[in-house]
């Protein structure tokens, strides 16, 4: 026999937590709340001989809230919001991990950006087997990018207000469970039989996470970091795809900002500097004439009198372009860096 219920966790100044328990779903004005666990429970059904879903839900947790606890079960995580860490390891969002029956699960959210996952977890005879037939073999917690995070909290919704008083329940949670279950052996084993395919993902995601902190400062330990691989690794897989190491990417990027900054938006040398992610001013006096032949103070003097020298032509300046080189991806085709 089976029962659920739904469960609402609110943090207390002295930094416990209160809840708000209910059979039914609870009034979406206590969803709506900043900070908020929901949770739907099923018992542990000991007499069963098969697997059963144990445990669904959606949480945020804030960033004061340490738990660490050991559970007889396969527990799924998706991190769909905010940053933190798990077991000290960081975590952030867009990733997957799973973590083991009886293996210490414990979170830590980032004060500014709280996680925000969504769980399932699975127990019974048989619950290994699924497991391991669904490409988790490690004996411990697996973090990986989860391509489908986006799908998610569409997915997780529809199951976490399904109606618990009808007996068909139990099989509706465990088809959810099994559609989750081909989407990453789907992932596994693409990642099995193309290792090409995988290494081409994580290129990807590299220039995508270069693309958007590129002013950040950001380094290529910290593009390894967000991608939960090692720097050497990262280092191996711009070798295979890119005519630059991805140091050499970065430093051609923020010139060419920096350089169209100077021609095109009137900016002050400092201004284009810190623009382009540069903290440093030396640094970027450097790197910006080895790579334009001058340095960025002659540079922007003579584009601003070339400038007042045509100012009543027409023009369609071109951006001065110093990463424009050709890839070959996974399929063979030719790509480009921008």
């Amino acid at each position: 026999m089976s029962y659920y219920r739904y469960a609402i966790e609110e943090p207390l100044p002295s930094g416990e937590s209160t809840y708000h328990r209910s059979l039914v779903p609870l009034p979406n004005d206590l969803s709506a709340r900043r900070f908020f666990s929901y949770h739907l429970y099923t018992s542990e059904k000991d007499d069963s001989t098969t697997w059963h879903v144990i445990s669904i839900g959606h949480e945020r947790r804030w960033a004061n809230k340490r738990q660490s606890l050991r559970r007889g079960r396969f527990i799924l995580h998706y991190i769909v919001g905010g940053k933190g860490n798990y077991l000290g390891t960081p975590i952030h969002e867009g990733q997957f991990f799973f973590v083991t029956p009886w293996e210490a699960t414990r979170f830590e959210s980032d004060p500014k950006k709280p996680l925000e996952f969504y769980y399932i977890g699975i127990s019974g005879p048989g619950t290994e087997d699924i497991m391991k037939d669904a490409g988790f073999t490690s004996l411990s917690s697996c973090i990986q990018l989860c391509p489908f995070i986006k799908q998610i909290p569409e997915l997780f919704n529809e199951y976490l207000h399904v109606q618990h008083s009808k007996s068909d329940t139990d099989y509706l949670l465990r088809g959810f469970f099994f559609s989750l279950i081909a989407k990453h052996k789907a992932l596994n084993g693409k990642n099995k039989d193309a290792s090409s395919e995988n290494t081409y993902y994580y290129y990807k995601q590299a220039l995508l996470y270069v693309q958007e902190y590129l002013t950040k400062g950001i380094t290529p330990s910290d593009v390894a970091e967000y991608l939960h691989i090692s720097p050497s690794y990262l280092r191996a897989i711009f070798a295979r795809y890119c005519r630059f190491s991805l140091r050499e990417l970065l430093i051609r990027k923020r010139i060419e900002l920096a350089a169209n900054l100077l021609a095109f938006e009137n900016e002050s040398v400092i201004g284009a500097s810190a623009k382009a992610g540069y903290s440093d001013y030396t640094l970027f006096y450097k790197m910006f004439k080895k790579h334009m032949g001058v340095s960025p103070r002659l540079y922007r003097l003579r584009h601003r009198q070339h400038s007042d020298a045509t100012e009543n032509a027409p023009q369609n300046p071109s951006p001065v372009l110093l990463v424009d080189e050709q890839i070959i991806s996974e399929k063979g085709t030719t790509e480009h860096v921008r």
